[in-house]
């Protein structure tokens, strides 16, 4: 025995996963199914624009407890092309797996992403409003909030903590799951 996991074993201990994401973005494209995520894996997200209406933003905390800072950033209607999500999990006898899903078109309603860390190569928002509620007439809370009528970013990553949304509809998915590190490669990034 040389404790290699044989391609067969490696398929069905990745099959209820395949199949449970292929059901849930199947049924998210139809437009059938609330969403909801938050684990101890990584996830990251890139997208080359994400657009939408009704964005707020505010501090937040996430996690078990809501022990760890975010930014929690929601959009009323939400839109995303060209994204690419990757996550590897270390899993028992198999090592290292990563789940690789690559998304043309997605739109979502009462999308909220708290995330420990984001990007873009550019934002650009309207109707904008920032504010710092109070405690008392004479001391801020020293959060703020932020929003904004409309707003979008071009070559967007971010590294979600846990997000919601109400429904998620998706054209031009691609699921691929493989054994070791990686994920979203520039190159093979459409």
């Amino acid at each position: 025995m040389t404790g290699r996991t044989s391609k067969l074993r490696f398929a069905l201990a990745l099959a209820p996963l395949s199949v449970g994401g292929t059901a849930l973005l199947a049924g998210s494209a139809q437009g059938a199914v609330s969403v909801a995520f938050a684990g101890q894996v990584p996830v990251t997200v890139h997208a080359a624009r994400v657009s939408g209406s009704d964005l707020t933003a505010s501090p937040s905390g996430s996690g078990r407890g809501g022990l760890l800072p975010a930014l929690a950033t929601r959009l009323e209607h939400a839109r995303v092309e060209d994204a690419c999500v990757t996550s590897t999990a270390q899993l028992p006898l198999v090592g290292a797996v990563t789940a690789v899903v690559h998304i043309d078109r997605a739109s979502a309603t009462g999308l909220t992403v708290e995330a420990g860390r984001a990007t873009a190569r550019s934002v650009s928002v309207s109707g904008a409003e920032f504010s710092t509620p109070q405690v008392s007439l004479t001391r801020p809370t020293g959060l703020f909030s932020i929003g904004a009528s409309k707003g979008s970013g071009r070559e967007v990553s971010t590294e979600p903590r846990a997000f919601t949304a109400g429904t998620i509809t998706a054209s031009g998915v691609t699921i691929d799951l493989h054994q070791g590190e990686g994920g979203c490669a520039r190159e093979g990034h459409r």
